[in-house]
């Protein structure tokens, strides 16, 4: 099987993967799509924060003896940080900058840091408005722009907001703690130390490092950062925010922006675990050992998580100054009857400012469809608990997905991807492993709010693992579909012509393709789930020059990717029993928030039943149209066996109510 990423890709990927083509430009970024970083507590219950020796909360503005600026070596250009307070307006600061961002206000950028003292201030990098003057899609042609005046090549931007001196000279060890709101383009937020009073700044840091094109932090996110332990005993020591973007890798430098407060400078403590960056599908260890994807898939049909059971995952990190002696991960199962198990990796030894991937001894097999919750959390003889973090995932008959959609009623999904252009239709799609073989039958998107109506679509199934191929290979399709006004923000099904038979060991990519769009609001929603895989197919012609993107050509962009579904063929029923064909009959959505339809190819009359978990019939009725809504929406959430049958044959399928 091809492999997409190496495992270096897995941790440390800053911008859009390219997977069968080198191009020169990023794609131009939305205004919209984005995936948003999990809110992150520095310090759990259990570990006591020592008091900072030095913090700033911009309560009274930029400090005095601050610096605010920079002289950069020309073309690149110096723009300044600004301060965002209880009496300053959008509009009223330096070249009238908008609301925190100049793309137009599009989430997540509409709402300001959450920090503990955001009422009183808070410092603004907002590189947009510095590449486009707050028009959005202007890029290039603002205020500062990224363009040199004589229209020579890309120069870009640089912001840096220095600190005056801070006394360190008492402290062996010293960490930097503060809030962090940060949305990447291709800009990075980095921190600079000086040791001689501001002449000379080196160790840079990048603060966010492996943050993708369009990620963003939550606007609560909290970083720490133990410093160089030469800034330790010093008596003049400066730190430098700095917004670099000068990346020389395309005319798209910088966007997006950064906000800071409530800076603090702490002793480092002698003991602090955490963990993070949690998985259930082997995304750090366990594909190097299946030769798959490692997607934490959220809908897991049950025969594929008999053959690949979860894999459960995650990064124990020691920000202290001791060795965390039999560190452990923790995960704790349960399922939607309140049974649960327990696993536990393997102690180790983790060293102080060391990242260890670690997974459980043993993997996850589920008895039975419905949701399960996994808990987990880490220890060690130091340290007794960090936080708890929570993940979700439904077991299925059929549906197979990783978007965090789990009412399917468009609650979760994402911002949007711009499917279909003025330039053509893209292709959009999922990577889904198979390890145990089925029939995909159809292919479920969520159409974006946004999206315009009248538009055609269609979904497609690609094989990406075929290695004589350089590009996915097309295997089936549905008929176009107009999208209706009824479309939108709600999930779409489209049966492919022909049902096709999928091989266990193989990846498939669950696909849309989209139209010319004139209007350039066909969109998918995005899935929200940073561990999955995904592609698109740029069918629009190159935007610059210096691109050798050809029109047609494949790009990975790694995680993040589509509210894209596969949908597999009925199971067989158990012996006895006389199923009604798949050809015939079809359930869908599944799980569902109680309403559900009922497809027929035949205009036929079957006597359809909705039984309860404890055998208690709570729906009956006759259908005899070929798509038949169901609305369960009263019943409590729960797995229910829906039975359709006519004189000769019956059919039980499990359907879960969210």
């Amino acid at each position: 099987m091809k492999k997409i990423y190496t495992l270096a890709s897995f941790i440390l990927v800053s911008a859009i993967s390219f997977a069968q083509v080198s191009d020169a430009s990023f794609p131009e970024p939305t205004d919209i799509s984005t995936k948003i970083l999990k809110s992150k507590k520095i310090y759990s219950s259990s570990a006591a924060k020592s008091a900072p020796f030095w913090s700033e909360d911009f309560s009274g503005g930029i400090p005095a003896t601050w610096i605010n600026g920079s002289t950069p070596t020309l073309p690149v250009i110096s723009a300044p940080w600004v301060y965002r307070g209880p009496n300053t307006t959008p509009n009223n600061t330096v070249g009238g900058q908008g609301a925190y961002s100049g793309i137009n206000n599009s989430p997540p950028t509409n709402k300001p840091i959450e920090s503990l003292t955001a009422a009183n201030g808070f410092m603004l990098f907002d590189s947009d408005y510095y590449d486009n003057g707050g028009t959005a899609g202007d890029f290039g042609l603002g205020a500062y722009p990224c363009n040199s005046p004589t229209g020579g090549a890309p120069t870009g931007h640089v912001g840096t907001l220095t600190t005056d001196s801070i006394d360190c000279s008492i402290y062996p060890d010293i960490s930097i703690i503060f809030h962090s709101f940060y949305r990447r383009y291709t800009g990075i937020a980095k921190l600079a130390f000086s040791l001689d009073g501001g002449l000379t700044f080196t160790d840079t840091i990048d603060v966010h490092p492996g943050m993708e094109v369009n990620e963003s932090t939550e606007n609560d996110y909290q970083v720490m950062l133990r410093m160089p332990l030469n800034i330790a005993g010093n008596t003049n020591v400066k730190m430098q925010f700095i917004y670099d973007g000068t990346i020389l890798y395309s005319t798209f430098n910088g966007y997006y922006f950064w906000m800071i407060d409530d800076i603090e400078l702490i002793e480092t403590p002698a003991h602090l675990l955490s963990s993070g960056s949690e998985t259930f599908g082997g995304w750090w260890i366990g594909y190097q050992s299946t030769d798959d994807i490692g997607s934490d898939f959220t809908f897991y049909p049950k025969n594929q998580a008999d053959a690949q059971p979860y894999r459960f995952e995650g990064v124990l990190s020691n920000q202290g100054v001791n060795t965390q002696e039999n560190s452990i991960l923790h995960v704790n199962v349960m399922d939607d009857l309140g049974a649960s198990q327990d696993f536990t990796s393997n102690p180790i030894p983790v060293s102080s400012g060391v990242n260890d991937t670690v997974a459980t001894a043993t993997n996850f097999t589920p008895a039975q469809t419905g949701e399960y919750n996994f808990s987990y959390w880490a220890t060690s003889d130091s340290f007794p608990t960090t936080d708890t973090t929570l993940m979700r995932t439904i077991v299925t008959d059929t549906v197979y997905a990783v978007d965090l959609d789990w009412n399917s009623d468009g609650t979760n999904t994402g911002g949007g991807y711009y499917l279909g252009r003025p330039c053509g239709g893209n292709v959009f799609g999922n990577v889904f492993d198979i390890y145990a073989v089925d029939t995909v039958t159809s292919i479920s998107f969520h159409v974006h709010e946004s999206s315009a109506v009248g538009n055609d679509v269609k979904v497609q199934l690609y094989d990406i693992d075929d290695p004589s191929a350089i590009d996915p290979i097309s295997l089936k399709e549905s008929d176009d579909y107009t999208l209706q006004a009824s479309d939108l923000d709600k999930w779409v099904t489209l049966k492919l012509l022909d049902p096709y038979p999928v091989t266990a060991g193989i990846a498939y990519l669950a696909a849309v393709k989209g139209s010319i769009s004139l209007q350039d609001t066909t969109m998918i929603s995005g899935s929200g789930n940073e561990n999955s895989s995904s592609w698109y197919q740029n069918n629009c012609v190159a935007t610059t020059a210096t691109s050798t993107h050809v029109p047609g050509d494949w790009y990975s962009i790694g995680a993040d990717g589509f509210s894209i579904r596969m949908n597999f063929g009925v199971p067989p029923t158990p012996s006895g029993i006389n199923n009604i064909k798949q050809s015939q009959f079809n359930l869908y959505p599944n799980p569902t928030n109680g309403i559900f339809v009922i497809e027929l190819d035949k205009n036929l009359k079957y006597e359809v039943t909705v039984i309860d978990i404890l055998g208690k019939t709570v729906y009956t009725s006759s259908i005899n149209d070929m798509n038949t809504t169901i609305d369960l929406s009263g019943l409590e959430k729960g797995v229910y066996t829906v039975e359709l049958k006519d004189e000769n044959s019956k059919y039980t399928e499990k359907l879960i109510v969210e």
